[in-house]
C-alpha cells in the first residue's frame, strides 16, 4: 500500500533518529525573507554549542582553533 505524506515523514524522521540524527530548526523574522540576516555573537555561540554536542575537548579545540583562523584571515582582507 502506497504512503502518504504523513507516513512519509514519519518513516524519514524514524531512520534519521535511528541513524544517531536529531531535528534541529530556526525560526527568523517574515520580514528577514531574502535579505542578509546579521548574526549577533549570542546566537552564533548557541548554535556551536548545539552543532558541537558531545565532540570530545581535543576536537573541539582544533575546531574552535581553524575557526579563528579563518576569521583572521577574514579581518587582514577588510583591512
Amino acid at each position: 500500500m502506497a504512503m502518504n505524506d504523513a507516513e512519509r515523514q514519519r518513516a524519514r524522521r524514524k531512520r534519521m533518529y535511528d541513524a544517531g540524527y536529531k531535528l534541529m530548526s530556526i525560526w527568523v523574522p517574515k520580514t528577514s525573507e531574502g535579505k542578509a540576516i546579521k548574526m549577533e555573537r549570542s546566537i552564533f555561540l548557541r548554535r556551536i554549542e548545539a552543532l558541537t554536542a558531545g565532540w570530545p575537548k581535543k576536537k573541539l579545540l582544533i575546531f574552535f582553533a581553524e575557526i579563528l583562523e579563518i576569521v583572521k584571515e577574514k579581518i587582514k582582507e577588510a583591512e
